[in-house]
């Protein structure tokens, strides 16, 4: 992730500071502030997602507000506190309700965090490297370990399995990213990929030696992105379910 703000203010090393969601966005007292830490991830998030978060810098946010780099330091004075207010309100929150189906649950829940993903393709990377606990991921956390409550598994087991489908979401939409940007990049689609490469394939073919290449070249169909995410998902579920029996089915 990029360095958003061009410099830290200093602070004194030995004396632990609050981290952002423990102190208050205003004071009791005093004029009502101009910004908020709101609007200020809002034109972070935009940025990113239209530029990439490298333009995602202190200086380029205070232009697009119209103000100074350091009337902004006053409501996020670090770039950590820039970072975790940016995650956690790019990973926002949607309730979910359990049904008693679990697996129908887990499937959805897998769903809405990919498109949260895709819709912020810098995010999954800013959350693996950066785990903020702020009020969206928090009650994030909360409403997916509910959807795995109440079947006899521990918190422990709870949070693999919670953990399990982030993490396979995060590397599947990854995936999906970076095929997107690579296509981009080279400005060829699938089918003017398969022509340029075409004679090379069939060269590698004639040797007899990728029996499997060449069972991909006769048999395999490609499915989509999506028709992959779910066969993917389906096999996902499958797993969890005969690891955890107790989740298969409705509570009887």
């Amino acid at each position: 992730m990029a360095e958003p703000h061009d410099t830290d203010r200093p602070s004194d090393l030995n004396e632990p500071q609050p981290i952002i969601w423990q102190r208050p966005e205003r004071g009791a007292r005093g004029p009502v502030p101009a910004y908020s830490r709101e609007r200020i991830a809002e034109v972070a998030i935009a940025l990113a997602d239209g530029e990439g978060i490298e333009a995602v810098t202190m200086r380029r946010i205070a232009k697009e507000l119209g103000t100074g780099a350091m009337t902004l330091y006053r409501y996020l004075p670090t770039k950590e506190d820039l970072y975790a207010v940016v995650i956690d309100q790019a990973l926002g929150y949607e309730p979910q309700e359990p049904t008693g189906d679990v697996r129908a649950d887990l499937a959805t829940f897998a769903r809405r965090y990919r498109e949260t993903l895709r819709r912020h393709p810098w995010l999954a990377h800013a959350v693996a490297s950066r785990p903020v606990m702020g009020p969206n991921m928090l009650r994030g956390n909360e409403r997916d370990l509910a959807l795995v409550d109440g079947r006899g598994l521990g918190i422990d087991e709870m949070m693999q399995v919670v953990n399990l489908i982030r993490h396979w979401v995060t590397g599947a939409t990854q995936a999906e990213t970076a095929e997107r940007e690579a296509a981009l990049r080279s400005g060829m689609d699938r089918r003017t990929w398969q022509q340029r490469m075409g004679p090379y394939i069939r060269e590698l073919l004639a040797t007899g030696r990728f029996p499997y290449l060449d069972r991909m070249v006769r048999e395999a169909r490609y499915p989509s992105r999506d028709e992959r995410f779910e066969t993917g998902l389906a096999v996902l579920l499958d797993g969890i379910e005969a690891r955890f029996p107790a989740l298969a089915g409705r509570p009887g």
